[in-house]
């Protein structure tokens, strides 16, 4: 197996694929008996999760150090597309550092014990969180002798100017883009704010580590509705669409904390603020 298709096949299974896929199962479960008034769409393919969810106690303070931990969520299908089950796979933390010009996010991943992602990305404090530099090392152990030496991968990464540098794996590409390059932890921080880029028709790319970088990128309102199952929390839904793909669902509390992050077979759940 090539080492590319290697890599596309085990990130579309992660949580690292981050994209494609929930809208189609979102809007089929619409119609589910279990759907109440108010409750959002993009909230079905863990309902189940959300039951027992209970929102993290503290606030987003961006200006200090602080650690963010979510859950990561699975979805599991049976026939007709109907969620059967939504484990919890593993976690994410991600400690954020606030500097006097910039913003550091170290983020450790661990899914079960066979796939890990450890990294550090530099971030302006602009509104949107430019990524100014990172780099990170992905992982995916395996009992296959034969992809063993396929499963890790290591990226370091810079903005010059227009220039967008990535180093992976000791290849150099070099690309051009003026559009602002942003990653999804500066964008955890960001949120409270996204009602405010959803009303510009900027364009931007995201790194989606160790895929690459998803290009034209925008923020647009979905709905607003309330968290479900007897908590009436108050909650929008940003979607994060570009071409080619499937909306990242964005779901974002009356405080501005991101509780849900939902993508394609895969959910991230804020639990904790420290």
């Amino acid at each position: 197996m090539k080492r590319r298709d290697f890599m596309a096949r085990s990130i579309g299974a992660s949580l690292l694929a981050f994209l494609t896929g929930q809208e189609m199962m979102a809007r089929g479960s619409e119609s589910a008996k279990e759907q109440t008034s108010g409750r959002l769409s993009a909230l079905n393919p863990v309902s189940e999760y959300v039951k027992s969810y209970v929102r993290p106690k503290g606030v987003l303070e961006v200006s200090r150090r602080q650690s963010l931990t979510f859950d990561v969520i699975g979805w599991r299908t049976g026939k007709g597309r109907q969620i059967v089950s939504t484990p919890v796979l593993g976690e994410i933390i991600v400690k954020r550092n606030p500097l006097d010009d910039a913003v550091e996010y170290e983020v450790a991943q661990h899914l079960g014990k066979t796939e890990t992602m450890t990294g550090s990305f530099r971030c302006l404090t602009d509104r949107r969180h430019s990524l100014e530099r990172w780099q990170f090392e992905y992982a995916l152990d395996s009992n296959r002798k034969n992809i063993a030496s396929m499963s890790r991968t290591r990226q370091s990464g810079r903005r010059e100017g227009d220039k967008i540098v990535t180093i992976t794996d000791g290849a150099e590409t070099v690309s051009t883009s003026s559009a602002p390059l942003l990653c999804r932890w500066g964008l955890l921080d960001a949120a409270c704010r996204m009602a405010e880029l959803c009303g510009t028709d900027d364009r931007f790319t995201v790194l989606h580590e160790p895929a690459g970088l998803r290009r034209d990128q925008c923020f647009r309102e979905d709905r607003r509705g309330v968290l479900g199952h007897g908590q009436d929390a108050p909650i929008r839904t940003f979607l994060q669409t570009g071409p080619a793909t499937v909306p990242t669902h964005w779901i974002v509390d009356s405080q501005g904390r991101p509780l849900f992050v939902s993508v394609f077979l895969m959910s991230l759940a804020l639990k904790a603020i420290s």
